[in-house]
């Protein structure tokens, strides 16, 4: 039996991979990403989707920082 022929088996199934990314923390967004990168997942779109939370939040925390700010004024 060569190594070709060894039976293959299925990667360890995280339970942060089925998540939405808004409810994971940066460093377990980039990790879910790249096991689903690994498994098969469209690069570009696990880019995209991470980019595009991230995004999110940042716009979020601007705005209630402004927000606080004006009601100081």
């Amino acid at each position: 039996m060569s190594a070709d022929d060894a039976p293959r088996t299925a990667p360890a199934h995280d339970p942060e991979d089925d998540m939405p990314y808004a409810e994971l923390d940066a460093r377990a967004r980039a990790d879910a990403a790249l096991r689903r990168i690994r498994g098969g997942a469209d690069p570009a779109r696990e880019a995209f989707d991470l980019a595009n939370t991230m995004n999110d939040e940042a716009v979020g925390r601007l705005a209630g920082a402004v927000r606080r700010w004006l009601r100081r004024s």
